[in-house]
């Protein structure tokens, strides 16, 4: 699962229980090993506006999800078969495969 993903998931999971609070990115799994990635994720995250950051009481980057783009979160978070251009292609592709299979 991509670094995105991953904070999106947990960012989530925690709304959904209620915590709306701020988390430290470094409390995320998969954090400590792959920073580099986890961090540009983070960064992209705050330019989209999906999540918002603050400093906690130690002055440290703290991150949580923008109430207003829980929306956005969620389609995100959406598996790949629940996606309609995944459908369309897919239907087109199999269409194209039946056509040149007639033709021959």
């Amino acid at each position: 699962m991509s670094a995105r993903r991953t904070i999106l998931r947990e960012l989530s999971a925690r709304h959904e229980r209620g915590d709306a609070g701020y988390l430290r990115p470094a409390a995320i799994n998969g954090f400590t090993d792959r920073t580099s990635r986890y961090q540009e994720a983070v960064n992209q995250l705050l330019q989209e506006r999906l999540i918002n950051g603050t400093k906690d009481d130690e002055g440290r980057l703290a991150i949580g999800l923008n109430a207003h783009r829980i929306a956005e979160v969620r389609k995100e978070l959406r598996p790949v078969y629940a996606r309609a251009g995944v459908w369309v292609a897919s239907i087109v592709l199999i269409a194209v495969a039946v056509g040149a299979m007639n033709l021959r």
